[in-house]
């Protein structure tokens, strides 16, 4: 070997220990990279079996040890749908990698693990891909939360569907309907209904269902609570039940009375105030739990709501009833009213006025046989005469005021015409007043109304308006009568009804309308007049 040969030789020596040392710093650095990183990691050959895997793979898998792991056999296995490393195989053979691939991962207790799976191919000399090397990062909280976000904008569309349904309508039924209908969607379930508690007849009333047969209705069928004890004790109108967000679910069976049917309901109460209200009754598959989760505090936030609603409803319905039963005591009370009135008048007119002309008659018979001399007893029987006559004229005046006989005999119109004139004499308003579309007569107990409301209107103008001109109308406007009263005096303010010192008259003109199914509507303001609309329904006079 010559010197030049031999220094090449050491010279290639120590590139080669210096190669191999590179080598082993490169191995040591990957080596820490795939121990240290805490996404999983692994590698296989072609055929899926692992040749490596991290720790954090151990870990996240929830295994003893890479041992424990790499004994599973196949990547495959640990795959929750193995379409899903089908698909990353095809993919890299395809184009040599795979990137934010998501994918579920089984661990060994069975949980599941979402990952953002990338990966690349192992290649050989020859270029062909002999292996997969794949990198998952865990998201599964992520993947939690988004999950919980979706479940929680369900719920939230469920409440704000029934929300709205109870701001458009105050029918229950409806709103029953719709959360029935909406809590289905959002859980998949095909069928169920909504029972409500009648604790006056001691049953529970179905009072609306869906995806159930047809001829499964209130009448037709009966539920049985699978819990006899529970099923008496929620009939009982004395229970009381401490609040929760959320009630156990219990079990029922629902049969037709007559047809060979029956199905499995799984339920959860409807509640308010302590008190249970009913319950939603859902026909689950056996195959899917609702007990627990999200769809759960679904249920049990969508109970309470109802509970509220169910409340509402019963609450608006008595109101209702009160507000018939008012009406109808305010009818009564204004018809007894105007025949107290009626009768008043026309004793004042037949037994008073007769006996005051009797008198009158006794007093110019005395008057008569008096003497030349007598003639300070003539002076005081011409003052008495004058007090009786003074006296007539009043009573008669309170009697049209008490009750028109024209209004009986003649219609509303002349009654209205004749009260109207006789205040502008007297008060010196100045009064228009017309009547438009009345060919006939309409039923008396309207005439009633609205002669007493003509008067109303028109007594408030003459004592607080300081008005100078008073306008009444009355149009005969199919399918209802328009009153219209409106004066230019010094009006008040609307947002102070109550305390104004027209309100009882205002109110009596109110209720009047009222008991007619009419509708009052009162615009004023300081210093711009008042104006009265009132729309009642038609009512032709009755013959009889």
């Amino acid at each position: 070997m010559t010197p030049i040969e031999g220094k090449n030789s050491a010279g290639s020596t120590e590139e080669f220990c210096k190669l191999e040392e590179d080598l082993k710093d490169s191995e040591r650095r990957y080596r820490c990279l795939f121990e240290g990183s805490k996404d999983m990691i692994f590698i296989t050959h072609k055929d899926g079996s692992f040749q490596d895997v991290n720790q954090a793979a151990v870990d996240l898998l929830g295994y003893v040890s890479k041992k424990d792991l790499m004994a599973v056999g196949s990547a495959e296995q640990v795959y929750d749908n193995t379409m899903h490393w089908e698909v990353f195989q095809r993919q890299i053979d395809r184009e040599g990698f795979v990137k934010d691939f998501e994918a579920k991962f089984r661990k060994k207790d069975g949980s599941l693990l979402h990952c953002l799976l990338s990966g690349n191919a192992v290649w050989s000399k020859d270029g062909d891909v002999i292996g997969y090397q794949g990198i998952a990062k865990d998201i599964t909280a992520r993947m939690d939360a988004v999950q919980n976000f979706r479940q929680r904008h369900r719920e939230l569309w469920v409440l704000n569907s029934v929300a709205f349904a109870m701001n458009k309508t105050h029918d229950l039924d409806a709103v029953l309907e719709i959360a029935l209908k909406k809590a289905l969607e959002v859980l998949g379930l095909a069928a169920g209904a909504i029972f409500l508690i009648d604790h006056d007849h001691t049953a529970y009333v179905m009072k609306k269902r869906y995806g159930l047969p047809a001829d499964i209705t209130e009448t037709t069928s009966q539920i049985r609570l699978h819990d006899e004890s529970l099923m008496n004790a929620l009939l009982q109108k004395d229970l009381v039940l401490t609040p929760e967000p959320i009630f156990p679910p219990f079990k029922a069976m629902l049969k037709h009375q007559k047809k060979n049917f029956s199905v499995e309901l799984t339920c959860f109460l409807i509640t308010a105030k302590e008190k249970a209200s009913g319950f939603l009754a859902l026909d689950v598959p056996p195959d899917k739990d609702i007990s627990r989760g999200q769809d759960f505090h679904l249920l049990g936030s969508l109970g309470n709501f109802l509970g509220g609603a169910i409340e509402n409803a019963n609450l608006l319905q008595t109101i209702r009833r009160h507000r018939e039963e008012l009406k109808g005591l305010t009818a009564r009370l204004f018809h007894s009213q105007e025949l107290e009135r009626k009768r008043i008048a026309q004793e004042l007119h037949d037994e008073a006025g007769q006996a005051l002309t009797g008198i009158n008659f006794t007093l110019e018979t005395v008057e008569k046989e008096l003497s030349s001399e007598s003639a300070h007893i003539r002076d005081h029987i011409r003052d008495i005469k004058k007090q009786i006559n003074r006296t007539y004229h009043e009573m008669r005046r309170i009697s049209y005021r008490l009750h028109p006989a024209i209004l009986s005999d003649l219609g509303l119109e002349p009654a209205l015409d004749a009260y109207l004139t006789d205040i502008s004499k007297h008060s010196g308003l100045k009064v228009d007043f017309k009547m438009v579309g009345f060919e006939d007569r309409v039923d008396p107990e309207v005439e009633s109304v609205l002669y007493r409301i003509s008067q109303e209107a028109l007594t408030n103008t003459v004592k607080h308006a300081n008005a100078g001109h008073f306008k009444l109308s009355i149009i005969k406007s199919y399918p209802q009568i328009i009153f219209v009263a409106e004066d230019d005096g010094i009006g008040f303010d609307a947002g102070n009804f109550s305390s104004h010192k027209q309100a009882l008259g205002l109110l009596s003109m109110r209720e009047r309308a009222a008991m007619l199914g009419g509708k009052f509507i009162l615009r004023t303001s300081k210093g711009k007049g008042t104006r009265i609309r009132i729309e009642i329904p038609l009512k032709e006079r009755s013959d009889d």
